[in-house]
């Protein structure tokens, strides 16, 4: 197969895994809904979960496949990707993006803890399966402060269980979680012919992994943080789309990484080249809190810096892998 047609197995499989995860998270969406999921939560944890499902499928299995290296390429791009492109693009469509000033101080603790524990797990190079389990704790301890969070937030929430997207009425329980397996399976096939044709892009055509993880993966993985957020655009839920964002971050480096670092028993790479991108997550981070907490909302002019900060960061990218080679 040549590059014309292993780029092209690449982009078809990126394509049908954003939308079979996007019918998951639809289904998750009207499941949660069904089940009375307080909004709060469900856009926290449920849409957190629901819109890193590309990842945790592509990076599963590139660890499994020993590819370290695209595992955690993929996972810092679609963090960066989520605060630099998705909240930015948003923040330009919607003009002023309200934040509510809770929502900001009392997750920001929990990024700070969630950022320093990979960083000094990734430290020395390496990620074990005892790390990934230290990291699904994590994860979990991070679920609970959501859930005291929300017996909070619902004091002030009247509209807890309004639905804000198409088509998520669920009639029957039994017939979308059937449903929802069904895609999941879809969404595993697809993501090993997503590895399968990246390594073979990477190997045989001499392409740097990290930068094919940090750019066609983590972009293709991010179109249904895209649906989602855009949905909840339309039906001016605000909070759903910092929900889904904050969980999303959270779920990356903790849940997707934990699970990687299992599955594929020890994950070994040279953290240097690693180390301007996870700098780059950190200080787009701390320039949205400091836009959020310093007005209160973010802006258009704010929405394209941080489109801009994107494109540097894959400039800096670009020069840092081949001044560093492979």
């Amino acid at each position: 197969m040549g590059f014309t047609g292993s780029i092209t197995t690449l982009l078809i499989a990126l394509l049908v895994l954003g939308v079979t995860s996007s019918r998951v998270v639809d289904l998750l969406t009207g499941i949660s809904t069904r089940l009375k999921f307080p909004k709060f939560l469900l856009s926290f944890v449920v849409l957190g979960l629901g819109t890193s499902l590309p990842d945790l499928f592509v990076s599963t299995q590139a660890a499994y496949q020993n590819q370290a290296e695209l595992v955690l390429s993929t996972i810092l791009g679609a963090n960066i990707i989520v605060i630099c492109l998705v909240l930015g693009f948003v923040t330009i469509i919607k003009g002023n993006f309200v934040v509510r000033e809770t929502t900001v101080i009392e997750n920001f603790g929990w990024l700070f803890f969630v950022f320093a524990i990979p960083f000094f797990l990734m430290f020395d190079g390496r990620v074990s399966a005892i790390e990934g389990l230290l990291l699904l704790v994590v994860y979990l301890m991070y679920i609970y402060n959501i859930k005291e969070q929300e017996a909070l937030i619902r004091r002030e929430e009247e509209t807890t269980h309004q639905i804000f997207m198409k088509g998520l009425q669920v009639k029957s329980l039994w017939w979308a979680v059937a449903q929802l397996l069904g895609l999941l399976l879809i969404a595993y096939v697809a993501s090993n012919f997503i590895v399968d044709s990246a390594i073979v892009i990477v190997k045989d055509f001499n392409i740097n992994p990290i930068l094919m993880g940090f750019t066609i993966l983590s972009l293709g993985i991010a179109i249904p943080e895209f649906a989602v957020d855009l949905s909840a655009l339309r039906a001016r839920e605000e909070e759903v789309i910092w929900g889904d964002l904050i969980g999303s971050f959270v779920t990356e480096l903790t849940f997707v990484l934990g699970m990687a670092a299992i599955i594929g028993g020890t994950l070994i790479f040279s953290f240097e080249k690693f180390l301007v991108a996870y700098g780059f997550m950190v200080f787009a981070f701390l320039l949205v809190f400091f836009f959020a907490y310093r007005k209160k909302e973010l802006s258009r002019r704010e929405g394209i810096m941080l489109v801009l900060l994107y494109c540097i960061f894959l400039s800096v990218q670009f020069d840092l892998v081949h001044s560093i080679g492979p």
